[in-house]
């Protein structure tokens, strides 16, 4: 089960942001980038989870 959860939050998120790519709205960007950052972490591919962190942090500028 542990395996599970972030391998369906990395779907999730990938399916999030393939439905950013059209809809350009930063909430669904951020939800897909915060999923997608679980499965990083559970992989330990640090430089995913500061890229996704750093990606994050652009798209909630955008909405201030």
């Amino acid at each position: 089960m542990k395996k599970d959860f972030p391998t369906l939050c990395g779907l999730l998120g990938a399916i999030l942001m393939a439905i950013f790519a059209f809809h350009m709205n930063p909430v669904i960007a951020i939800c897909g980038l915060s999923l997608l950052s679980v499965q990083s972490t559970n992989a330990k591919l640090w430089n995913l989870v500061a890229l996704n962190a750093i990606s994050i942090c652009g798209f909630i500028t955008q909405l201030i």
